[in-house]
């Protein structure tokens, strides 16, 4: 073989590993976006449920530790948000921040309401619209996705 063509070849060789490493890093994204979407949601509906039931699992109250699990999700959604940002451009990531952003509202509007201590029927209402939107969001970024596969 001459150089020539034993250079072709490796920049042949090259391109196909980068066309596979793209490949891959493109699939990675979407299944972590949908994790992180599906993980948002399914928190976002958890908070549902604690408003509905004050605070209460079983005879007692839902503590301050238990909260963490929420804040942990925030905090690993926005830290994966801000390493997809090369995606920026993607509908999927932008529905991504937006959800990201809101759930945050909720988990720190859920909070409040939590440490108040008393029932509010407006106030309650005006959470579980929030966290239905948040739910809603989840579903545009999973249906993002799909239509993108």
């Amino acid at each position: 073989m001459r150089a020539g063509s034993r250079r072709l070849a490796w920049l042949s060789l090259l391109w196909c590993l980068c066309l596979g490493i793209g490949g891959c890093y493109s699939s990675d994204y979407r299944r972590q976006t949908a994790a992180t979407a599906s993980m948002l949601g399914d928190l976002a509906a958890k908070l549902g449920d604690y408003c509905r039931a004050d605070f209460r699992l079983g005879s007692r109250e839902v503590s301050s530790e238990e909260m963490g699990e929420f804040y942990y999700a925030l905090r690993k959604a926005r830290s994966y948000a801000s390493e997809a940002a090369s995606n920026s451009s993607r509908q999927s990531y932008q529905d991504l921040t937006r959800l990201i952003a809101d759930y945050g509202r909720l988990l720190g509007d859920v909070d409040r309401y939590r440490l108040s201590g008393k029932p509010d029927p407006r106030r309650l209402m005006e959470i579980l619209a929030a966290q239905q939107r948040v739910s809603d969001e989840a579903k545009a970024v999973l249906k993002d996705l799909a239509e993108k596969s």
